[in-house]
């Protein structure tokens, strides 16, 4: 599976669904034991649902399947519960907040 393509022609879903990424997925968050490690860093348990890629996958397509980035050694997927990869990713709330109009109406 060549996912730098599968980025650059806007098919991540492809990725997403694929046995490569689910298998990798569970052995995650199996290795978190399903726990949301920001919140576990914040000293709170929250279950994970979520695989998160710290270093984006549209950023870095070569380490879509790495636990560790193996230049630096830190983790590259992590487990997070819903609201932790919302605050990760403000940039996908805000697409969907309705844009001021370009001039101010005036009647």
């Amino acid at each position: 599976m060549d996912i730098k393509h599968l980025v650059d022609t806007g098919q991540e879903l492809q990725f997403y669904t694929s046995a490569l990424w689910k298998r990798e997925r569970a052995k995650v968050l199996d290795l978190d034991k399903h726990e949301c490690q920001l919140c576990k860093q914040r000293g709170k348990y929250t279950r994970a649902v979520i695989v998160h890629h710290v270093k984006h996958l549209r950023d870095r397509p070569d380490l879509a399947l790495c636990v560790f980035d193996p230049e630096s050694g830190e983790r590259q997927l992590v487990s997070l519960c819903r609201a932790c990869h919302e605050e990760q990713h403000p940039e996908r709330f805000n697409q969907h907040q309705p844009k001021k109009p370009i001039t101010e109406e005036r009647w």
